[in-house]
């Protein structure tokens, strides 16, 4: 049983050793088409091997000066292959943009999904894909997050378990923290779904493996 133990700790340290982050095969990943659609990174990951860090595609706002800065979004698709994502805090992210993010088939941990968009006088922009058969665990404030928008994004029998509270979640437009906004949902759609549109959701799955959270209805799933 020791050697058995000894054997387990000794793969995963090897795995641990050999992660690659995210970001480095984002920027190894090459164009393509899949499914009809055209991508511009096409992120191929390998079973078993463990991808760590976050992922921002897209922009950021400045909340002082009202201002987008930061690289151009792409239409990017990850297929996982039973990869694990260890995003250490970290988000997996589309952002302020017009483009496509579409991730399937992974386990993901310690972080979370967030398609973010924004209208406003200055800005229209509603980035839109689909998450398809991930399985998450322990993710950071939510699961999967839709803030901005809702049309065109497609989330379809995902697992997530046990969404991790962190305290309130911030005014995208100014940087303020809100009771408004509360973390530890597995799915938070926006309510502005008359705005942003609606997301299909189809065959989801949530879970809190505490009693007192998992009956409430809005850790599962709540509007925000």
């Amino acid at each position: 049983m020791k050697k058995l133990i000894t054997i387990f700790f000794a793969l995963l340290w090897v795995m641990f050793v050999n992660a690659q982050t995210l970001r480095q095969a984002f920027e190894m990943a090459e164009p393509g088409e899949l499914n009809g659609i055209s991508y511009n990174k096409v992120i191929i990951l390998n079973t078993g091997q463990i991808y760590t860090g976050g992922l921002l595609i897209g922009k950021s706002l400045n909340t002082n000066e009202y201002e987008l800065y930061g690289e151009d979004g792409c239409n990017v698709i990850i297929v996982g292959n039973g990869a694990i994502i260890d995003l250490q805090g970290e988000q997996l992210c589309i952002s302020y943009c017009d483009n496509r993010l579409d991730i399937s088939d992974c386990v993901i941990i310690n972080g979370n999904i967030r398609y973010r968009g924004i209208t406003a006088d200055l800005y229209e922009l509603q980035p839109f894909g689909s998450v398809k058969y991930v399985t998450m665990y322990k993710p950071h404030d939510y699961g999967i997050r839709l803030q901005g928008t809702g049309e065109g994004i497609t989330l379809e029998r995902n697992i997530v378990v046990d969404a991790q509270n962190t305290g309130w979640d911030y005014i995208y437009t100014n940087g303020y923290s809100t009771s408004w906004l509360p973390t530890g949902l597995n799915y938070a759609p926006s309510i502005q779904m008359e705005v942003y549109g609606f997301p299909t959701l189809i065959d989801n799955w949530s879970f809190h493996s505490a009693d007192s959270l998992n009956t409430q209805l809005l850790r599962q799933f709540g509007l925000l």
